[in-house]
């Protein structure tokens, strides 16, 4: 197949060439624009059945219709969130430089000026995906209420709701602006730009009273910066992974025009791989994610130039042994193109088995970086020996000395007195190599395994310390993290994010319970509600007064409870506004309250009643998992009534066993990413494994041997795992709280695949040198001939991998750091030292009777002698 694919190419260059851009020119104009197709969120991505998912559900066909109803009419006030499935945009004012805190001048900035240019913005802004200066001067027309992307402005003005929102020490103060999106919705970057832009205006900054400050937080404001942070990382991780790319190709191979050819080759062919992704995605065939682009971007880069050198390599080598151009390359591509569509089928069927996990992010990278490498090994064999052939001699200018390049050129350009310096040393280093594992094969393999087991370890130990946080990944000095920081300063860290739980009753348990009433009935819910908050709160200032070192028996940090009985919380200055209300003022706030916290439509009506809840937790926290699955207990056992109740004890047991409890919100949503991922992490992990096991084993023919190439690559990842872990720690000690979540999955997939490409690449030479060589010396003369290339891949696909550095976002900057380091590991220590000097123990017969069960073959070689160092040494060389 090859063979004729060689002679195919080598006969018509041009027309591949053409073919191919003309096909990348189409697909590029026709696709649509990235922000047509990428799918915002996180939480979209869980699969159907996940709680937080039927929380959602439940609120959209038991509850939204009513909040909606109840939020038009409203007058007394039900809630500070309305809707939990919306965003917000929170303004934090706080004043420091006084005892007393905000300031009477304060109040009446707040309630006249700031309120005023609030809604106005209110009044004329609409959805949109950027903001800028020019767009700021277009918009000042008032939209339709309908086409408004904010839905409501609260302040400490409001007298039904401003007092939950000024700090106990009077310090801060919150204006909340509800929008009608969801938080990473990228059209919420119009609405937050507009209103940072004002909070810096120079008209807010002069009215604003001296040591006032302001900053924004919110949902909305944390996942506009994310999205931004993630655009502006791709972006530049792009740049400097091209950057990067032409760099190294120049130091590699000192001849412009030679790296010019791999450079053009893989941006062509990922530029039209995300073209027909995008393509593909507005044919709604496939999803794809935002971000998604940069790691196709790094992987494909990587592995093209990969995958291009070692064509180069080969074409070089027949042109040493004299071939004319067109022959060397047909015959480079017979030579090579098995062992490159095995390289790559072990990355795509190992990359691709992500398609397999529950979440859908996972699902999405598998097809996208598995499509990429199968564009970019189609355009490996078949656009760049075009172009080295369009090129000819001249493809390794400045050494043009003669019609085909000499063997005593060398692999790289002779011209330079820096390249033979260079040439010279690598070379030797991997002749050092052989050398000292043909003597001391067990020394060298217990030394490696030693030294590197303290990281393998901490790897095994920690793998489960993983970060979920979205502010802990953001730059410190993005307005969010800024904002949420002032928010934590005077108020619980969940204020801004309370915890919507719904309790789901069997209809029959509640008409047995109530006699013949439901949820429906209002002074039925507002029975059970009262009941459920007062438990709920009674039990808190019990654990709170223990002070127990158990965890079980610690408080849960519940702050405030906002319920149909009490839907403001039981702040006092909420409670006595409510009191004050005339009778029927009363009588409407409970009508509205009903309408908030009992779900009345759809199937589940009159069956399932909210709470929320405010904890003094970090919502966003790993702790804040534990403490939710606490709550949702706590409110379990919280449903009982007094003693002096007229409902049976035998019933109140029915209503508490048979409730169902699930929970809404950002700490909901990550603990179902938690169990989602924690399931897809081991699922991938052995579908990974097997399916570059089988790869490989078809490949090579040997299956012990496969099995130990597959352990080796496992180490590493351990061993990366471990220095990752230890290298973010170091770095910032008290900051730290984990490695981010997606990077034992993309770390563990991604390693053992492109680790096994340069193993493979290495076995398909050492079985080709053992027929001549023999077992023993065909391993060394195997490396020997294969390091310089094999170094150069791993060292571009390091490089490539360590640009997603660039980024700001700390999530990116672990991976690039865990890919690139894992890489560089394989290259440099996996590959050249444990794979050689296993094979050499096995095949020397150091095993003994276990050699049999370890492949090694029934009639051992000698270990030595076979071939003379000098002789491996100089094939090395040549």
């Amino acid at each position: 197949m090859y063979r004729h694919l060689g002679k195919f190419v080598a006969r018509y260059p041009i027309p591949w060439m053409a073919v191919w851009i003309l096909f990348a020119i189409v697909a590029i104009a026709t696709a649509p624009p990235q922000e047509a197709v990428w799918q915002d969120g996180e939480m979209d991505f869980l699969p159907k059945d996940s709680p937080s998912v039927r929380a959602v559900n439940t609120y959209r066909d038991a509850f939204q219709a009513s909040v909606q109803n109840a939020d038009e009419n409203d007058t007394v006030g039900t809630s500070v969130q309305q809707d939990p499935l919306g965003s917000n945009v929170v303004i934090v004012l706080q004043r420091e430089d006084r005892p007393s805190g905000l300031t009477p001048e304060d109040e009446e900035f707040i309630k006249g000026d700031l309120t005023a240019q609030l809604l106005h913005l209110k009044e004329t802004t609409p959805k949109g995906y950027n903001w800028n200066e020019k767009v700021e001067a277009s918009l000042d027309t008032v939209l339709p209420a309908d086409e408004q992307v904010i839905k409501s402005i609260v302040t400490m003005a409001d007298e039904r709701i401003g007092p939950l929102l000024t700090s106990s020490d009077n310090k801060a103060t919150l204006v909340v602006l509800e929008l009608n999106t969801e938080f990473l919705e990228r059209q919420n970057r119009l609405v937050v730009g507009r209103i940072e832009h004002l909070v810096n205006s120079s008209e807010v900054q002069e009215k604003r009273p001296l040591g006032l400050s302001l900053s924004l937080s919110g949902s909305a404001t944390v996942g506009r910066d994310m999205l931004r942070a993630e655009q502006e990382s791709a972006s530049r991780t792009e740049q400097f992974t091209k950057l990067l790319v032409i760099t190294l190709l120049l130091l590699i191979y000192r001849a412009p025009l030679l790296a010019l050819v791999p450079l053009v080759t893989v941006g062509i062919s990922v530029e039209l791989s995300k073209a027909l992704l995008r393509l593909m995605a507005g044919w709604e065939w496939i999803g794809l994610f935002t971000g998604l682009d940069v790691y196709v971007t790094v992987v494909v880069y990587g592995a093209g130039v990969d995958y291009c050198l070692f064509l180069i390599a080969r074409y070089k080598e027949e042109l040493d042994g004299g071939l004319s151009h067109k022959d060397a390359l047909s015959l480079s591509i017979e030579k090579v193109g098995a062992a490159l569509a095995t390289s790559a089928g072990t990355s795509i069927v190992g990359i691709g088995m992500m398609g397999f996990s529950e979440f859908g992010k996972f699902r999405q990278a598998g097809f996208a970086i598995s499509f990429g490498l199968g564009v970019v090994l189609c355009f490996a064999l078949t656009f760049t020996p075009a172009f080295l052939l369009l090129f000819g001699k001249w493809a390794f200018w400045p050494d043009v000395r003669s019609n085909d390049v000499g063997k005593k050129s060398g692999w790289l350009p002779s011209t330079s007195l820096w390249g033979k310096l260079t040439g010279f040393r690598i070379q030797n280093i991997w002749d050092l190599t052989a050398k000292v594992i043909r003597h001391r094969p067990a020394t060298v393999f217990a030394v490696s395994i030693a030294l590197m087991m303290p990281l393998a370890v901490t790897g095994i130990l920690c793998q489960e310390n993983l970060s979920y946080g979205l502010l802990t990944d953001l730059p410190q000095d993005e307005p969010s993290v800024v904002g949420a920081k002032a928010v934590q300063k005077h108020y619980p860290s969940g204020v801004t994010g309370p915890h919507t739980i719904f309790v789901q009753f069997p209809k029959d348990v509640l008409l047995d319970a109530f006699d013949g009433t439901d949820l429906s009935n209002a002074r039925t819910s507002e029975k059970l509600s009262d009941a459920i908050t007062t438990n709920l709160m009674e039990e808190e200032i019990r654990l709170d007064g223990l002070k127990s070192d158990n965890p079980l028996e610690k408080s849960i940090g519940i702050e405030d409870i906002r319920s149909q009985a009490q839907p403001l919380g039981n702040n006092p200055k909420a409670l006595a506004y409510l009191k004050r209300l005339p009778l029927r003022m009363q009588g409407a706030k409970r009508t509205f309250a009903h309408r908030t916290y009992t779900g009345l439509n759809g199937e589940l009506a009159g069956q399932v009643m909210r709470l929320d809840v405010i904890l003094d937790d970090d919502p966003f926290s790993r702790h804040a998992i534990q403490t939710l699955t606490r709550l949702e207990t706590a409110v379990r056992n919280s449903i009982f009534f007094s003693p002096d109740s007229d409902i049976p004890i035998e019933k109140q047991a029915a209503l508490r066993n048979s409730a169902e409890i699930y929970s809404l919100g950002t700490t909901a949503a990550i603990r179902d990413l938690k169990t989602v991922t924690d399931h897809d992490r081991i699922q991938i992990d052995i579908l990974v494994t097997v399916a570059v096991y089988i790869v490989i084993v078809m490949l090579l023919r040997q299956p012990e041997i496969c099995a130990y190439l597959i352990v080796s690559v496992v180490f590493s990842y351990l061993v990366t795992l471990g220095a990752t872990f230890v290298f973010f720690y170091l770095r910032d000690p008290a900051g730290f709280t984990g490695i981010d979540w997606k990077v034992p999955v993309y770390l563990f997939t991604i390693l053992i695949a492109i680790g096994e490409d340069y193993n493979i690449l290495l076995m398909a030479r050492v079985t080709e040198e053992q027929e001549t060589h023999g077992n023993v010396d065909g391993v060394l003369h195997a490396l020997t001939k294969t390091g310089g290339i094999i170094s150069s891949c791993g060292v571009i696909m390091a490089g490539t991998f360590f640009t997603l550095m660039a980024g700001s976002l700390l999530g990116m900057v672990q991976m690039g750091f865990a890919l690139g380091f894992g890489v560089l590991l394989d290259t440099f220590i996996v590959r050249p030292i444990l794979v050689p000097s296993y094979l050499i123990l096995l095949y020397s017969g150091r095993f003994g009777r276990f050699g049999r069960f370890l492949g090694a073959p029934e009639m051992v070689l000698p270990p030595f002698n076979t071939v003379p160092e000098e002789e491996l040494v100089e094939s090395g060389r040549s």
